[in-house]
């Protein structure tokens, strides 16, 4: 019986983490939660305060640059959410810096943008425009008034202390307005920072591009409760693993030895 117990509880924790990276489309290799905010952001391009963006994980954004960005759903009943992404080695402002964040609603992938795939692009520090794709590329559309707020700032962050671009952006309602992602996840999002001086990009889902939803990453799941304090996906992975590894060893050390008999010394 004791054996089963060990079994069964194993085989749970791993099947709840494998929930994490389970997805329809997008790159699956690289998912995250949608977790419910502590605490509305103020979108003002910086840390308002040393933990404004304690209750989202610091997601990497890798290429021929490097940066990272947070990613939490405000509250249940209005259902906004808010970013805030950081392009590290960027300290210069040009035309042709862009932010883009890009949500696949039904998590259907494809080789271009759909009907239900949307993005946000902030260029050049100052302009926002949002698209929806077409089926073949993307199409501008006019947010509604108040639908989307940002802003961003060379500053400093818990995240980098040199001066780089932060941009913080809120999504009023993800039910209401032109820009809508009204299903649960699993939802396709790609983040992506480019810096014109040196011609570098970083993104998450590593290489992906938003011309192509099939690169994005996934936001395979949410919890309607703040981040744990000091969670670490590195932490819980060891965990699992530290309970498989001990299931496997108890399981092991719990197996009589063969009884030896002439029949199947032969």
């Amino acid at each position: 019986m004791k054996r089963i117990v060990v079994l069964v509880s194993t085989l749970v924790l791993l099947c709840s983490l494998l929930l994490i990276v389970i997805a329809n489309a997008g790159n699956a290799s690289y998912s995250i939660l949608e977790w419910g905010a502590s605490a509305t952001a103020v979108a003002d391009g910086k840390w308002t305060t040393t933990d404004e963006w304690n209750d989202a994980p610091n997601t990497p954004l890798t290429g021929n640059t490097s940066g990272g960005f947070g990613y939490d759903i405000q509250d249940f009943t209005n259902l906004g959410l808010e970013w805030i992404v950081e392009i590290f080695n960027d300290n210069t402002n040009n035309p042709g810096d862009y932010f883009r964040i890009c949500f696949d609603d039904s998590n259907n992938g494809g080789a271009a943008p759909s009907a239900g795939d949307y993005m946000i692009e902030i260029s050049g520090h100052t302009t926002l425009k949002v698209y929806q794709g077409s089926g073949t590329g993307w199409t501008q559309i006019t947010p509604a008034a108040g639908e989307i707020t940002w802003a961003n700032t060379l500053n400093t962050s818990r995240w980098s202390s040199t001066p780089h671009w932060i941009l913080e952006v809120i999504d009023s309602s993800k039910t209401a307005g032109s820009l809508q992602i009204p299903n649960q996840p699993p939802t396709g999002m790609l983040i992506a920072a480019f810096d014109a001086a040196t011609n570098s990009y970083c993104s998450w889902a590593p290489g992906g591009t938003a011309d192509k939803p099939d690169t994005w990453g996934v936001v395979s799941g949410f919890s309607q409760d703040p981040i744990p304090e000091s969670f670490s996906l590195g932490a819980t992975l060891l965990i699992a693993s530290v309970a498989m590894l001990a299931g496997y060893a108890y399981l092991r050390k719990r197996q009589k030895p063969a009884i030896l008999t002439p029949k199947n010394l032969t």
